[in-house]
């Protein structure tokens, strides 16, 4: 992505005019801030991130990498219907897995449609996390601090069937993530208040705290199973390191775990396409029963340790990523922000504000309901317990 590609579209927000694309800016990897309550938390969601851009009755959706993912998922064409304003908004594209969870496996089966058949939006429906807007009332609103952006959105009639605001809260960051190991999330996103929205820039006043350590690395070899040479046995996983002629693949280390039959025939199918006799690694890896292949292909994975100089351990592959280049993809760095003691997090998630127009308890924060064919899921479960814990606690006081 361009410098320029950036730029041209903010100048034209600020005349005023409706911008025709707009790059995410993206999170940090990072730790809990000392100072919380100069950051709103947020959930992270394990989806696909998607600019949706509202004109009349016509709604568009963008990946992260510009392309026009709209026809992918038409459960989300009446977006703009339903606000009836011309706006930019930003948000995650999730599906949910048996457990009523958001999973990124499950996502990958509409990922990769155009114009999916009915019977496959049925079975694997998709929701749009909104937490952001970009655009409203005929001006860019990405210079306004986070706080008058969420006021904005906040405004907009945009809870729908298949859509929903993200909650937010302010200043419970230790409350939230530990709602978010109970609940199974991958995570949270601290925001700064008086943060203003960079489009394309990873920026330090987005950090994203991760409960399972997640990363994009770059597959360049796989080694097939012994008995079932169709199946993968493990993959060869790589990042880039280095800039101009120096910027090589480094090799992160091997996973062997996370593949569905459907996955294994998917990964095969892509794999055989790519095929190359030399390693695409910047240094020597383990060769044996190695098929190398062109560092074309990006994987989202799950990992538990990644010590400094060494591989990348107890790791399960997630799905394969079509939204980001290989060449783009760099070991990510958790920043340490604080050098105070860990606080113990408290056992009831006590969220004093939400971020927006008005100030509440999490007790009167609405989590989003996803509609599902059965039962509720278990961060709907987690929610109805801390709140009975909250009620015990008051009649205890």
């Amino acid at each position: 992505m361009t410098r320029s590609s950036l730029i041209l579209p903010l100048r034209a927000a600020r005349a005023g005019a409706f911008p025709s694309t707009v790059v995410p800016m993206m999170a940090q990897l990072s730790d809990l801030s000392s100072d919380p309550d100069r950051y709103s938390f947020e959930f992270k969601w394990d989806g696909v991130r998607a600019i949706c851009f509202c004109e009349g009755s016509r709604t568009r959706l963008q990946s992260r990498n510009l392309l026009d993912i709209t026809a992918s998922y038409p459960e989300l064409h009446s977006i703009a219907k339903a606000i009836g304003k011309k706006v930019i908004l930003d948000g995650e594209i999730v599906a949910l897995g048996d457990d009523g969870m958001p999973s990124f496996a499950r996502l990958q089966n509409r990922m990769h449609v155009r114009n999916p058949q009915p019977r496959l939006i049925e079975s694997v429906p998709v929701y749009y996390m909104l937490f952001d807007v970009l655009y409203a009332a005929g001006r860019s609103t990405m210079p306004l601090p986070l706080t008058e952006r969420r006021e904005i959105l906040e405004s907009l009639t945009v809870k729908g069937p298949s859509w929903a605001i993200s909650p937010a809260v302010v200043g419970e960051g230790h409350s939230i993530l530990e709602s978010a190991q109970a609940t199974g999330m991958e995570g949270v996103v601290a925001k700064q208040l008086d943060s203003r929205y960079e489009p394309g820039r990873r920026s330090p006043a987005w950090r994203k705290i991760k409960v399972i350590f997640g990363q994009e690395l770059v597959i360049g070899g796989w080694i097939p199973q012994e008995q079932l040479p169709s199946h993968v046995g493990s993959l060869l996983m790589g990042y880039y390191e280095g800039q101009g002629a120096e910027r090589r693949l480094r090799y992160a280390g091997r996973l062997g775990s996370g593949f569905s039959q459907a996955e294994h025939e998917r990964l095969v199918g892509e794999l055989s396409k790519i095929r190359r006799a030399a390693s695409p690694f910047g240094e020597p890896v383990p060769r044996q029963n190695v098929i190398f292949v062109e560092p074309r292909l990006v994987a989202e994975v799950e990992y538990r340790r990644w010590p400094e100089g060494g591989m990348i351990q107890q790791a399960a592959y997630k799905g394969l990523r079509w939204d980001k280049q290989a060449t783009e993809i760099v070991k990510e760095q958790v920043r340490n922000v604080s050098n105070d003691a860990p606080i113990s997090p408290p056992s009831v998630l006590r969220g004093r504000e939400r971020v927006g127009v008005h100030s509440r308890s999490i007790e009167e924060t609405p989590t989003p309901t996803l509609p599902r064919s059965s039962g509720r899921g278990r961060k709907q479960q987690s929610t109805d317990m801390a709140r009975t814990q909250q009620q015990e606690s008051r009649r205890r006081s």
